[in-house]
């Protein structure tokens, strides 16, 4: 009974000096981690994002919201994202300006990279476009220009002007003319323009 009584204050005892070792690794272990955090930016800074379901424009400069406006989108976009020229849809997905437009017949326009890799590697596998016609997108793509507008995938995505309430786009987002005067010069070649739920 003695021995019991030993090996169970033992036991006791190890499994207290293991506890209170533990306690003293986690809080070393807490302090290295939160000290050397840097909070990594996953956006640049400067961005548009459009959101469909609300179809509504934001304009982000400096990690701040400049504004918010109304704007309006492909007839079909409800749908889903853009699969051919003519669908009357406006693709979802992540997209740079690639090219600027101030002769625009809608006042001002800001050329999207539609279409993208996404766009190139369904259109593919559907048999819509060639290997070839992949190629050039990928190619563009990656080196940051405008994308090929004439394949059957579509393109020409444009944010413009004339802008008018309940009234559908061909695949382009619109918005008020002077709300393009605001977007215009934050609307650099390359700029990150998101278009979403």
């Amino acid at each position: 009974m003695k021995k019991r009584k030993s090996f169970v204050a033992l036991l006791i005892l190890s499994m207290l000096i293991s506890l209170m070792s533990f306690s003293a690794y986690a809080a070393s272990v807490r302090k290295v981690s939160t000290s050397n955090y840097t909070p990594v930016q996953s956006e640049p800074s400067t961005r548009i994002y459009v959101s469909k379901m609300n179809k509504e424009l934001t304009l982000i400069a400096d990690n701040k919201v400049v504004g918010k406006w109304p704007c309006s989108l492909g007839e079909f976009s409800a749908n889903g994202t853009k699969q051919k020229q003519g669908d009357r849809t406006t693709p979802n997905g992540d997209y740079y300006i690639c090219v600027r437009n101030d002769k625009s017949a809608y006042h001002l326009s800001l050329g999207l990279s539609y279409p993208d890799k996404a766009a190139a590697d369904r259109g593919f596998e559907a048999g819509i476009i060639s290997q070839a016609e992949k190629d050039a997108i990928y190619s563009a793509i990656d080196k940051k220009v405008c994308p090929p507008w004439n394949t059957a995938l579509g393109g020409a995505i444009m944010i413009h002007g004339n802008y008018q309430k309940g009234i559908p786009t061909a695949g382009c987002v619109a918005v008020s003319d002077n709300v393009m005067d605001i977007l215009w010069p934050y609307g650099q070649l390359g700029i990150k323009v998101s278009v979403g739920p």
